[in-house]
């Protein structure tokens, strides 16, 4: 099996990389709607409390070669098509500001402290775990069953368009998350802003029609086998029989910090993304990169598997040397393909039928210093300065033995040689 990649095409060049370094010009996220393909581009900070702002839109009609800006109202004809004609979305939601709600002081909490109350409407309870990031963030996280009713609630914001109709139809989707965790950022440009949850993931469906999307917890959670905290974020897998109306919790993946199989320095489980194998089994690879808890940029790569339609999982195993925002996507012709990245981009595809033996990797970027690249150069590079990307790369199929690569590039020229965030898109073709 051979992979090759074609001809980059622009979607969108944006600001100069010295303008904004980081946040706005990244995270393409593309959809194919069989007539067309559309992506959306954020064009904000990164930021929990701007999760929810609207994005910029892109078309092709020419499977990727050319593009034009199109109205943001898109984005709920990019829900996954249902078995019973349904379209489902899932957009993101930015933070809320907890100004209305009273915080009581860590000094109150003692060996009598009972972590079962649940709080009363305008206060808060103490937290059940806290953990802080590089710059002073404090983030403080809470058993969503603790919280007041107000904010208890466990459920997502989904856009549905029915069977037939063209309007989509706002719904409150109730999910089955045992021991969800919310977390409260404070200090640092945070004043207590509650982060939103929804689901990461892209929407699939399995082989039984079934909707299963993946997730994951807030900076620190409880782990549901003991009810005991964890700093560490968890990898969620969740499944709907009902077409999404609901769903339940199928898979739960948490970070082992043992210091051992594992490197102790992680965020934890992440970002994740998950494909059906043709054996029956299922992959679900996962990040365990944050810099924000480490200090690191980088981090392996995980993988895991089921053989019992996600019900139990195997002990994930190193699978890359670095890995960010994993994406899987299966062909028409039966082979599945996976891009990550960070530094550097890559593509490598499964070679049997259970995911298990997989081809070297097919570097699209480099994972080496590109900061020479800059419209200006600078003697210690900072690692977004080295890597000159966002490395959160997307892949969607195109035809029965191709897809479609999304990803950014820092430091792209535009005609008078200017180099900008730029959002890209390529063609990986797999040969026999």
């Amino acid at each position: 099996m051979k992979l090759t990649m074609g001809e980059e095409h622009v979607i969108v060049r944006g600001i100069r990389p010295e303008e904004q370094l980081w946040g706005a010009y990244q995270f393409p996220r593309p959809y194919n709607l069989g007539d067309r393909l559309v992506v959306a581009v954020h064009v904000t900070d990164d930021d929990i409390k701007s999760f929810g702002e609207t994005n910029r839109w892109f078309e092709s009609r020419d499977k990727g070669v050319t593009w034009k800006e199109i109205d943001a109202s898109v984005s709920t004809q990019c829900g996954l098509l249902l078995q019973n004609g349904d379209r489902i979305y899932f957009p993101m939601e930015s933070g809320i500001k907890l100004d209305n709600y009273k915080f009581p002081s860590q000094q109150q909490l003692t060996p009598g402290y009972d972590f079962s109350k649940k709080a009363g409407e305008g206060t808060m309870p103490i937290p059940d775990g806290m953990t802080s990031w590089q710059g002073g963030v404090l983030i403080k996280a809470y058993n969503a069953d603790r919280l007041p009713d107000s904010l208890s609630k466990k459920e997502w914001l989904a856009k549905r368009v029915p069977a037939g109709q063209t309007e989509p139809v706002a719904e409150r989707v109730p999910v089955d998350w045992p021991c969800l965790t919310r977390v409260v950022y404070s200090g640092s440009g945070y004043d207590n802003v509650l982060k939103p949850i929804f689901p990461r993931g892209n929407p699939k469906l399995g082989p039984d029609g079934a909707v299963w999307v993946s997730a994951f917890s807030g900076e620190g959670h409880i782990n549901p086998a003991n009810g005991q905290y964890s700093p560490y974020y968890s990898a969620e897998l969740f499944r709907s029989e009902d077409y999404g109306h609901s769903f339940k919790l199928r898979g739960h993946m948490e970070y082992e910090a043992d210091g051992h199989e594992y490197p102790y320095q992680s965020g934890g489980f992440s970002d994740s993304d998950f494909e059906f194998m043709p054996d029956g089994s299922i992959v679900w690879f996962f990040r365990s990169t944050w810099y924000a808890y480490t200090g690191w940029e980088w981090a392996p790569m995980y993988m895991s598997r089921s053989t019992d339609d996600g019900y139990t999982w195997s002990k994930p195993v190193k699978f890359a040397e670095v890995g960010i925002l994993p994406r899987l996507c299966r062909l028409e012709c039966g082979t599945t393909l996976l891009c990550y990245a960070r530094p550097g981009m890559f593509i490598r595809a499964a070679t049997n039928d259970s995911g298990t033996e997989w081809s070297e990797p097919l570097e699209l970027m480099t994972p080496g210093d590109r900061s020479h690249l800059a419209n200006i150069k600078v003697d210690q590079p900072n690692f977004h300065d080295w890597v000159g990307a966002c490395n959160n790369p997307e892949l969607v199929p195109l035809d029965r033995n191709s897809a479609l690569f999304f990803y950014s590039d820092f430091y792209y020229p535009d005609k008078d040689g200017i180099k900008r965030k730029t959002i890209l898109c390529r063609k990986i073709t797999v040969e026999a």
